[in-house]
C-alpha cells in the first residue's frame, strides 16, 4: 500500500550528517539559532542529553526541522539510502507498517506477538509494534536515526538502532503555516499547524492537521481498475506548560484515520501450489485451479511487470489510532529530573489476498486492537565537574487481541483464530561520563530489563477462543503460554577530542530482542516460546571539520556479533499433535551472524550558498550458522549460506543544495538527490531446488539495485510582515526505477511481492506567516 506517497519536494536538502549550509542557521535546544562557521550546530538527544551531533561518540544522523522542510522530505522512508546503513520498506499487510533495517538487522512482521528490531520513539516514547512506523515528517522538529545497539538507553528491542523523532513545540507567538500540494497518481496532500500565543505566561498551544490521498498505481486486470488507493488524516494538539521557572510540560494528543487497500503482485511460480501444472487426458498441461498462464512465472518480466496485478477480491484497509504523549522536565540545581508518560492504542481491520490471484485461494481478514502504556522516570545532571550522572527506571505494558479470518479457496474451508497476548517490561538504568583529563571522556553505561509476557490463541481450529478438543491430550493450558526474559545490556566508550573540530572514538554495546511466543502458532508445540537475541557491537568512529568548517568528513567502522538470532524454523509436529499438521513451523533460535562494515558521511560548502553531500555504507552480512528444514525431509540442513535480510552490501548517495536570494524578494532553492542502493533480499526462504551445502535465497526475495533521482526547485516569495509562500515543483524517481520492495513465499503455496512507487512529477504551493 501507499501511505500519502510521494508528495514532497525535493530530494535532500542539508542532511545525512545533520549538515547544513551557512544561509540557515539550526535552533539549538533553547530555541535560540546558533552559528558556527560554515556549518550550523546540530543538538541531538541520542544520549539522553542534549549534545551536538559532532561531539556524541556514536553514528548517529539527523535532520533538524529547517533541513526536514528544504529536503521535502515526506516520511521516513525518503531518508533510506541517505542515511547509512539504513533501509526501508513498507510492508503491504500492515497499516503504516514499516520493514526498518539498520546494517543489515530487521524486523517487518506485522504480527504483534513480535518485537521490532530498530525501535522507533516519538517524543520519547517507543512505539511497540511496526504499526504507524511510517510517520509523516510534518510537524517534526528532527528525526535522528542512531546506528548500532542502544540498549542501555533506550532499551530492548533497539538491537539494530533508534529512529528518534521530536515533533514541533508550541513556539509561545502566533503563527500560522501549511502547505497544499498535487501530484501524479491522483494524489494530494495539505498540511496546516497553527500557533497560539501564550495564554496567562503558562500556556503555549500547537494545533496541526495534515491529509493525503491517492489513487495508486497498480493495474488490476481482473477488476479493471486501479489500486493501491489510500486516504489518511490526522490531528492533533500540543500544549507547553510552564507553571513556573524551571518547570514544564510538554504534552501532545492525536489521532489518525486511515483507509485504503492492500494491493500485491503475484510472483508465484510453477513450483507453488497454485500454479501447479497437472495432466488433464486429451488436453495436455493445463493450469490447476483455472490459474492463467500470464498469472505466473512473472518475476523474469522484470519492473514494469509486477505493476500488472490480479486480485480477485475487494482488500478495504481501515486503522484508527489515538496517542497521548507527556514530558515533564524539572530543574533542581544541577540536576533535571525528567518524565515521559505516553499512551497509544489503535484499531486496525485488513484484508488481504495474499494469492494476489484471479481465484479464490488464500486470503485473510485481520481485525486487530492494540494498546500500550510506558513511563520512563530519570534524573540526570553534574555531580562535579569531571562527572555527570544519569539514572532511571521504565515501565512498559501492551496487549492486543487478533481475530483472523483465514479463507482456504483450494480445500474449500475457512479458519478462525483468536489470539490474546500481554506484555509487562520493567528496566533500571544508568550512565555516566567521566572526564578524567581534559578532552578525553569515558562512558559507562547498563540496563537491566524483565519481560513478563503470555499469549493464547486456539490455533484456528475452534471459533469460541477454546482449545481443540478432539485430540484427547490437548488440554486448555495447551493453548496458553507464560515466561519471562531479563537482559543486562550495557555499553562502554572512549573519546578523544583532538581538536575543538575533531573527535575520535572507540566504543562496545550490547543489546537484545526480547524471547516470547508465536501469535501465528498452528499446533501447542509451536506456541513457544523462544528466547531473547542479543548483539555484541565493536565500533571505531572519527568525526572532523576541516578547511574552516567547509568540509566535513565523519566514519564509523564496527563489527557486529548477531546471537541466538530468532528465525523461523519447519519441522515434524511431535507425535502427539501430528493429527493437526504433519509438520508445524516454529520460532527458534536457531542461528548466530556477523555483520561488518564501514560508513561515510561527507558535506561540502564551497561557498554559502551551495552545498554538496553524500554518504556510503559497505556491509558484509553472513550467518556463523544456521539450521532449517529445505528439503522436506523434516532434517534440519546447514542453511548458513543464505544472505542475511536487508542487508545492501553497498549503497551510497550524492546530492546539491542551491540557494540564490533575489533581492529583499525571495530566494531561489534547487535540490536534488541521486541514491544507489545494490540488490539486497526480503526474506529468509530457500530457492528450490535446494543444494545442500549451497543454499541460496529464493531469487523471488531479491530486491534488484535500484537507482533513485529525485528533484525540486522552489521559489520563496517574502511577504510585508515576515511572511513567505513558497512554490515547488519537483520530480520523484526521475529514472522510473521500478521492483520489489518486498517478498514473501508462503509455504509452496503462493508468493506475493509490494512494489517501488513509479516517477511521479508535481507541485506544491506553502505558506507560513
Amino acid at each position: 500500500m501507499i501511505k500519502g506517497t510521494l508528495l514532497a519536494g525535493s530530494a535532500a536538502a542539508v542532511m545525512g550528517m545533520a549538515l547544513a549550509a551557512a544561509p540557515a542557521a539550526a535552533q539549538t535546544a533553547d530555541g535560540a539559532n546558533e552559528q558556527e562557521g560554515g556549518f550550523r550546530t546540530i543538538i541531538v538527544t541520542a544520549q539522553r542529553r542534549e549534545d551536538s551531533i559532532q561531539s556524541v561518540p556514536l553514528a548517529v544522523s539527523a535532520l533538524d526541522a529547517e533541513a526536514l522542510q528544504d529536503a521535502s522530505i515526506d516520511d521516513i522512508r525518503d531518508i533510506a539510502g541517505r542515511v547509512p546503513g539504513l533501509v526501508v520498506d513498507p510492508v503491504n499487510a500492515g497499516p503504516s507498517a514499516a520493514a526498518i533495517s539498520i546494517r543489515g538487522i530487521s524486523f517487518e512482521d506485522i504480527e504483534k506477538s513480535f518485537d521490532p528490531a530498530v525501535g522507533v520513539v516519538v517524543d520519547g516514547v517507543f512505539i511497540g509494534t511496526n504499526t504507524g512506523q511510517l510517520l509523516d515528517a510534518f510537524n517534526l522538529e528532527s528525526i535522528e536515526v542512531l546506528r548500532g545497539p542502544q540498549g542501555t538507553l533506550f532499551g530492548r528491542n533497539t538491537i539494530a538502532g533508534v529512529i528518534n523523532v521530536q515533533r514541533r513545540r508550541p513556539t509561545g507567538e502566533f503563527g500560522v503555516e501549511g502547505s497544499l500540494g498535487w501530484a501524479e497518481f491522483d494524489t494530494w496532500r495539505g498540511r496546516f499547524a497553527v500557533d497560539t500565543p501564550r495564554i496567562g505566561d503558562v500556556l503555549s498551544l500547537r494545533a496541526f492537521f495534515l491529509y493525503d490521498d491517492t489513487g495508486g498505481y497498480l493495474n488490476n486486470v481482473t477488476q479493471n481498475e486501479t489500486q493501491g488507493a489510500y486516504e489518511v488524516w490526522t490531528a492533533g494538539v500540543s500544549a507547553l506548560i510552564e507553571p513556573a521557572e524551571g518547570i514544564e510540560a510538554l504534552i501532545t494528543v492525536d489521532h489518525t484515520e486511515e483507509d485504503g487497500e492492500t494491493a500485491v503482485a503475484s510472483v508465484s511460480s510453477d513450483s507453488d501450489l497454485i500454479c501447479l501444472q497437472v495432466p488433464v487426458p486429451g488436453v495436455g498441461l493445463v493450469r490447476a485451479f483455472g490459474i492463467a498462464d500470464q498469472e505466473c512465472n512473472r518475476f523474469n518480466l522484470g519492473g514494469d511487470g509486477f505493476y500488472t496485478i490480479f486480485q480477485n477480491i475487494d482488500t478495504p484497509v481501515t486503522n484508527e489510532t489515538d496517542s497521548i504523549s507527556g514530558q515533564i522536565t524539572i530543574d533542581i540545581g544541577n540536576f533535571e529530573l525528567v518524565s515521559v508518560t505516553g499512551w497509544r492504542r489503535n484499531e486496525e481491520s485488513v484484508r488481504q489476498d495474499f494469492d494476489a490471484s484471479s481465484i479464490d485461494f488464500f486470503d485473510t481478514l485481520r481485525n486487530q486492537e492494540y494498546e500500550q502504556f510506558s513511563q520512563e522516570l530519570r534524573i540526570q545532571g553534574d555531580v562535579t565537574p569531571w562527572l555527570n550522572a544519569l539514572i532511571g527506571g521504565y515501565y512498559f505494558e501492551s496487549d492486543y487481541t487478533l481475530a483472523q479470518t483465514t479463507n482456504l479457496g483450494f480445500v474449500p474451508a475457512v479458519l478462525t483464530q483468536r489470539t490474546r497476548g500481554e506484555s509487562e517490561s520493567y528496566a533500571i538504568f544508568g550512565d555516566v561520563r567521566i572526564s578524567p583529563v581534559d578532552d578525553v571522556t569515558i562512558n559507562l553505561g547498563g540496563r537491566y530489563t524483565e519481560d513478563q509476557k503470555s499469549l493464547t490463541t486456539n490455533f484456528g481450529f475452534t471459533t469460541d477462543g477454546s482449545c481443540p478438543t478432539f485430540i484427547p491430550v490437548i488440554s486448555l493450558a495447551d493453548c496458553s503460554g507464560s515466561d519471562t526474559f531479563d537482559e543486562f545490556t550495557w555499553r562502554a566508550s572512549i573519546d578523544y577530542q583532538i581538536d575543538p573540530d575533531r573527535l575520535v572514538y572507540l566504543s562496545y554495546s550490547t543489546g537484545f530482542r526480547s524471547g516470547g511466543f508465536n501469535g501465528r502458532a498452528a499446533t501447542p508445540s509451536s506456541l513457544g516460546p523462544y528466547q531473547p537475541e542479543t548483539v555484541d557491537a565493536y565500533e571505531f568512529g572519527f568525526k572532523a571539520d576541516w578547511l574552516d568548517r567547509r568540509l566535513r568528513t565523519n566514519i564509523a567502522i564496527y563489527h557486529t556479533e548477531y546471537n541466538n538470532k530468532q528465525e523461523e524454523v519447519v519441522r515434524a509436529t511431535p507425535p502427539q499433535f501430528a493429527a493437526l499438521n504433519p509438520q508445524e513451523t516454529i520460532v527458534e533460535n536457531a542461528a548466530s551472524a556477523r555483520i561488518s562494515g564501514f560508513e561515510a558521511e561527507i558535506i561540502a560548502l564551497p561557498s554559502d550558498d551551495l552545498a554538496f553531500r553524500g554518504s556510503l555504507s559497505i556491509i558484509d552480512a553472513e550467518y556463523d550458522s544456521f539450521f532449517r528444514d529445505v528439503n522436506g525431509d523434516l532434517v534440519p540442513d546447514d542453511v548458513s549460506t543464505l544472505d542475511l535480510r536487508r542487508a545492501p552490501p553497498i549503497s551510497w548517495s550524492v546530492g546539491m543544495d542551491y540557494n540564490r536570494p533575489i533581492g529583499d524578494s525571495g530566494e531561489i532553492d534547487f535540490s536534488t538527490t541521486f541514491r544507489y542502493i545494490d540488490e539486497y533480499t526480503t526474506c529468509i526462504v530457500a530457492a528450490q531446488p535446494a543444494v545442500l551445502g549451497a543454499v541460496t535465497n529464493d531469487p523471488r526475495c531479491e530486491s534488484d539495485d535500484r537507482t533513485i533521482w529525485d528533484a525540486s526547485l522552489s521559489y520563496t516569495l517574502n511577504l510585508a510582515g515576515g511572511g513567505e509562500v513558497r512554490f515547488t515543483v519537483f520530480g520523484r524517481n526521475l529514472l522510473d526505477d521500478r521492483g520489489l520492495s518486498s517478498t514473501l513465499p508462503v509455504a509452496g503455496l503462493f508468493a506475493f511481492s509490494g512494489t517501488r512507487p513509479p516517477q511521479q512529477f508535481g507541485a506544491e504551493v506553502g505558506f507560513r506567516f
